[in-house]
């Protein structure tokens, strides 16, 4: 029986819900698995959303104990979350310290309430990983259900069909 298991992934953390509907999005766009990344720590409207900020300013970059088998088995895995205090979400942030769960090929789609440039949150997500993303991308939280949602994530897309891309 051939193996018909997708070779990408979308991995995301979410934590008010713009995130997880542009993973299911890609995933269903690039016929990829789906994977959660959970926090405990940043549910709760006021208090989860208070002690985000605080970690993600003081770069306070810890992920608990997640449930999912590890992401290695996968050729490409394509992180997408939201941009806290200009870096990318500290759960994001923590699995791509860890470097060890990810294949090679690593790519960045990020949502966004549009209050931070995302240049410096591609920049230190790629210092946090070691090495540059394959593709990346930022979807403004006010831009869903447009055409500007439409075509950023088919120009994210075809960055990720780039020859260069590819070779990775």
């Amino acid at each position: 029986m051939p193996n018909t298991s997708p070779d990408t992934c979308v991995a995301f953390y979410s934590r008010s819900g713009h995130s997880k509907r542009l993973a299911t999005k890609l995933a269903e766009k690039l016929k990829a698995e789906q994977v959660e990344i959970t926090a405990p720590a940043y549910e709760g409207r006021i208090f989860g959303y208070m002690r985000a900020g605080y970690d993600s300013l003081r770069q306070n970059c810890v992920l608990g104990p997640q449930f999912f088998s590890t992401l290695t088995t996968y050729r490409h895995v394509i992180l997408v979350g939201p941009v806290w205090t200009s870096y990318p979400a500290v759960p994001l942030r923590a699995l791509l310290r860890a470097g060890t769960n990810l294949p090679q090929a690593v790519s960045l789609f990020l949502t966004s309430g549009a209050h931070s440039p995302p240049e410096k949150a591609y920049e230190v997500g790629a210092s946090d990983l070691g090495r540059p993303f394959v593709a990346t991308a930022t979807l403004p939280n006010s831009a869903e259900g447009t055409g500007v949602e439409g075509h950023t994530i088919a120009a994210f897309l075809s960055e990720l069909e780039a020859p260069d891309a590819k070779a990775v």
